[in-house]
């Protein structure tokens, strides 16, 4: 009975991480088929805005529609050979005026009306787009430019496209819509009525097949959204509430070939109950003390600074709150501190030697406060110095001063010395606040009249006149 349950217990846990295991596969290929999706649409809205944002294609439109030249020239030649744009069509809003061409060819008005039906949501949604886009400008009107990235790798669109995925001619495409303007944005008040552009761009087998190999699926193509199929994995794409079809594929499920190499180790488990039992225990131990150390670093990481170990902003708060809960009991002080010149090293020795600086200067204070208190980097040249306990003006004078020294020992880098400085700030709760803003304020504003007053030196909140706390706080602000 005991083997027996041992061998349902190792099936169900099994059985339970390979459903896992399938889920996360299919969310994560759901995931990458519509960043597929998603990407070739920008680029189906790049190529058509090669036409719908141009100076000659607005001033082609001045009079009514196209003309032969510029569909031999620009859209047969150009849109349908390079682009493979099944259908151009040009309308204007409410289809008073329309001309559309398929496959490089002019069809009859007819035709295109026909297939101005089934994205009409589309050019209404672009027409929409284009007038919140439109503001008077120069006795005509501006739309409104889009925002540069310089993390794109392609310009920026005016945010005045509408895009989607239909069926068009029993083949699923990718639709764009867009008003006509030229690259100025600048559009006269005689021509604020829009033409629009529709392309259809249809997903052809060899997209799919390149998709298919670039994401590792199989039988990737289109459904019908009410398809219940059993191992047909489903996502709808192109972000279009009117389409009712969604992409749908074979996903790579690890759960067969799981099954079929686990269940002999299933049976070897039950056979050799006690040395399984010893291995999992083993193997189950050594995972949870590698989760125990990769927690303690992530908890490690999340309070100190990576570069000079001490406690981070966030880590030093925690201890400063900490702190305040015991004030009653125990007060403490805040050291604020900051170096002087830090900068110019950087500037002239680069960050490499910044990042000496650093460490020594954060060796040096750690060394100096010892089991006195914490030493933090707040970011920066900014370090800070929590101290717990009762100390005199004159003690947290004398250690601040001794901190300040310690920055002015030059430092040795790269066969040279690098100098720098250092300015401290003192304050103390409560005498000098009651609560934790309060005290990190006065040592900053102490800090910053040790900077006014000539730097490398310490000052002490209670040596500050209101005018001179006020003046630092001004500083700090600025």
């Amino acid at each position: 009975m005991i083997v027996l349950l041992f061998g349902v217990a190792n099936y169900l846990v099994l059985d339970y991480a390979i459903e896992r295991a399938d889920s996360f596969v299919a969310e994560t290929e759901r995931t990458l088929v519509r960043n597929e999706f998603s990407h070739q649409i920008d680029q189906v809205v790049q190529y058509q805005s090669q036409l719908s944002f141009w100076d000659k294609t607005f001033a082609e439109l001045k009079d009514g529609m196209p003309g032969d030249a510029f569909v031999r020239d620009h859209i047969r030649d150009w849109m349908w050979a390079d682009f493979g744009f099944s259908w151009m069509i040009f309308t204007t809003p409410g289809g008073e005026k329309v001309l559309g061409v398929h496959r490089g060819e002019k069809v009859s008005e007819r035709k295109a009306r026909e297939k101005l039906h089934w994205v009409s949501d589309l050019t209404l949604k672009a027409e929409r787009a284009y007038r919140e886009a439109l503001s008077p400008d120069r006795g005509g009107w501006q739309v409104k430019g889009a925002k540069e990235d310089p993390d794109l790798l392609t310009p920026a669109l005016p945010e005045i496209h509408v895009s989607g995925m239909r069926l068009i001619d029993r083949v699923m495409s990718i639709v764009v819509v867009q008003a006509v303007i030229p690259k100025s944005l600048y559009v006269p008040a005689s021509r604020m009525q829009p033409t629009l552009l529709i392309t259809v761009k249809p997903v052809s087998q060899k997209m799919l097949a390149n998709t298919e190999r670039r994401l590792g699926v199989h039988d990737l193509g289109f459904t019908p959204i009410v398809t219940q199929e059993p191992g047909l994995v489903m996502t709808p794409v192109g972000a279009d509430s009117y389409n009712p079809m969604v992409a749908s594929w074979r996903p790579n499920m690890p759960g067969t070939f799981v099954w079929k190499s686990a269940l002999p180790q299933i049976a070897m488990f039950v056979l050799v109950f006690a040395g399984v039992m010893l291995f999992v225990t083993l193997r189950f131990s050594a995972l949870v003390k590698a989760l125990q150390r990769s927690e303690a670093q992530n908890a490690f990481l999340a309070r100190h600074d990576p570069l000079t170990g001490l406690k981070n902003r966030s880590g030093f708060d925690e201890e400063v709150r900490r702190a305040v809960r015991k004030g009653e009991s125990q007060p403490f002080s805040i050291l604020a501190l900051d170096l002087d010149r830090f900068k110019a090293v950087n500037d002239r020795h680069g960050h490499a030697a910044g990042d000496a600086v650093l460490q020594a200067v954060a060796r040096r204070f750690s060394e100096r406060i010892g089991t006195l208190g914490s030493v933090a980097r707040l970011g920066g040249d900014e370090f800070s110095v929590l101290l717990t306990g009762a100390f005199s003006r004159e003690a947290l004078l004398e250690l601040a001063e001794g901190l300040v020294r310690d920055a002015q020992v030059p430092i040795a880098h790269d066969g040279q010395l690098l100098a720098i400085g250092g300015s401290a700030g003192i304050a103390q709760f409560p005498d000098h606040g009651g609560s934790l803003h309060d005290v990190m304020v006065m040592a900053d504003a102490a800090l910053y009249a040790a900077k006014n007053g000539g730097r490398n030196r310490a000052v002490h909140a209670g040596d500050m006149g209101s005018e001179a706390v006020a003046e630092a706080g001004a500083a700090r602000a600025a």
